[in-house]
């Protein structure tokens, strides 16, 4: 599904028009990320979804019946929040992907209040924020930095920043390629951006018309698909997007709740180290103390409970000597200063450790049942409780690595850290080529040609895109050089290489092309 400024767009107004001053009866979570939003008006229910999914994050009513079992911290905030509230309209933040959900809360006490549920439709990046007189009350996905936009509760929400325009009207005459369409207007993707350029239209001059492209397969608001691919026409978005096909994933369940389970617990210690970095910091202004009992004059062989030193109080322990307090100091300070770089050196192995299984979650999702072996044995040094299996002779287990073989050229894909180790150093000559997508998880792929000529170079790099975090976006920047230029991260959790010489190649992923390829 192409999920972009225009699909919101469209997707605000239908949405807006059948949930319009109804009453939210209940909220409930299907799945991890998956929650379902039941209104009620006029005598008829509807189910709202909200899917924060990396790969089908989406809004739209249901007319399905799913599981409700699910218990978190956030659904609770949810429901407390705003179970009972009136929504009183559903914008969109100027044209980016951004859904506004304005609810009226009624309160014994305080009346009528306003709050606010704004779902981020960015892929991985997709995020549920409740929030109310702009402060974030709390959020799905919480991060905090130093510098710029916070998730966490009680921090002023911001939008993403963007200096790009809305596209209510596309200045074609400054326009060179849709991809300068896709810089400079919000919400724009290139799927669209290339269609509105060969037609040189407006998108308001467009059709709504909910299709989906049975070739492709994929969907969109109006038809941009080619006219000889067989296609199915939808009376409404949300039918669109509720006829998603459902796939058999009960073979990831195990291995889904771990990496979850796993990456909630580094997120949790990540805050707690950050915590306990600020508390140390604090410590090391013990220093200036133990200087100001020094410089006072006073005989340090006094025992007093506090002095004033410079308009500073210090408050001492009476039972030590001046001396003694100002050496206590200086110990403290010490031993806040070691803890600071323990400290850091702990929070830099934790963010390691949750980029990696960051990585592990993008490589379960392309991840076939023949490849869990692999995923397997990458996750048992970090407690994952393989299931039993008869006893069996030991052999050595090879990689499931794809190997697509043509008359110039050999493809050879690994899907997780143990078969990306294998194709890059044990299968993987110096003059190979190396391909991976930029700055995000995804596949080790190598090509043994010749002459890497424009065919293969476009072909591999769909194929590196399409395995990887990015499979569900449109121009995907992906990197390649020779395998010599390889060379793997020491002492960093998973397998993490560095590359040299890159060049980049931005692409778009054709289903039809990857089947075929495979």
């Amino acid at each position: 599904m192409i999920i972009d400024g225009a699909f919101i767009y469209h997707l605000t107004k239908e949405l807006n028009q059948k949930l319009e001053k109804s009453r939210l009866e209940k909220i409930f979570q299907s799945q991890d990320d998956v929650f379902v939003l039941q209104f009620y008006h006029q005598g008829k229910k509807q189910k709202l979804v909200i899917d924060l999914s990396t790969s089908k994050f989406s809004a739209f009513i249901t007319k399905k019946d799913g599981p409700s079992s699910m218990n978190t911290q956030f659904l609770v905030s949810l429901k407390k929040q705003l179970e009972g509230g009136i929504l009183d309209s559903i914008t969109q933040y100027l044209t980016d992907r951004v859904m506004i959900f304005h609810f009226t809360v009624y309160d014994f006490i305080d009346g009528p209040i306003t709050k606010t549920l704004i779902f981020e439709a960015m892929g991985k990046h997709s995020n549920l924020l409740l929030v109310q007189d702009q402060l974030i009350v709390d959020t799905y996905k919480k991060m905090f930095f130093e510098t710029g936009r916070q998730l966490i509760p009680g921090a002023t929400f911001e939008f993403f920043p963007s200096d790009k325009k809305p596209f209510h009207q596309i200045d074609y005459q400054i326009m060179e390629h849709p991809k300068m369409m896709t810089q400079t207007y919000m919400g724009l993707s290139l799927k669209l951006a290339s269609f509105l350029y060969e037609k040189q239209v407006q998108i308001s001059d467009l059709l709504v018309q909910p299709t989906k492209d049975l070739t492709k397969p994929t969907g969109y608001w109006t038809d941009i698909f080619p006219y000889n691919h067989d296609k199915k026409v939808y009376d409404s978005l949300s039918e669109l997007l509720d006829d998603e096909e459902i796939k058999n994933i009960q073979y990831k369940q195990s291995y889904d709740l771990f990496i979850d389970k796993y990456l909630k617990k580094l997120v949790h210690k990540k805050a707690q180290l950050e915590i306990s970095l600020e508390e140390s910091k604090i410590k090391l202004d013990e220093r200036l103390k133990g200087d100001l009992i020094y410089q006072s004059g006073y005989d340090l062989n006094d025992k007093t409970s506090s002095i004033t030193i410079y308009d500073t109080t210090i408050d001492l322990d009476a039972t030590l000597t001046l001396n003694e307090n100002a050496q206590a100091f200086y110990k403290a300070y010490q031993k806040a200063k070691r803890g600071v770089l323990h400290i850091k050196e702990q929070i830099d192995e934790t963010l390691s450790l949750i980029d990696l299984f960051t990585s592990f979650r993008s490589y379960l999702d392309m991840s076939s049942e023949d490849d869990l072996q692999d995923l397997e044995n990458d996750l048992i040094p970090y407690g994952y409780k393989a299931k039993k299996q008869k006893q069996q002779k030991k052999r050595q287990h090879t990689p499931n690595v794809i190997k697509i073989t043509n008359d110039d050229a050999i493809y050879i894909i690994g899907k997780n850290d143990l078969q990306n180790a294998y194709v890059t150093h044990e299968l993987a000559q110096p003059n190979d080529y190396f391909f991976h997508v930029k700055d995000a998880p995804g596949s080790h792929l190598i090509v043994k040609t010749k002459s890497l000529d424009e065919p293969i170079l476009r072909k591999a790099a769909m194929l590196s895109a399409y395995f990887s975090s990015m499979r569900y976006s449109s121009s995907v920047p992906v990197d390649y050089t020779l395998i010599r230029n390889v060379k793997k991260i020491p002492r960093v959790p998973g397998f993490k290489v560095t590359i040299k010489n890159q060049k980049t190649i931005y692409i778009d992923i054709d289903e039809n092309l990857i089947k075929s390829y495979l």
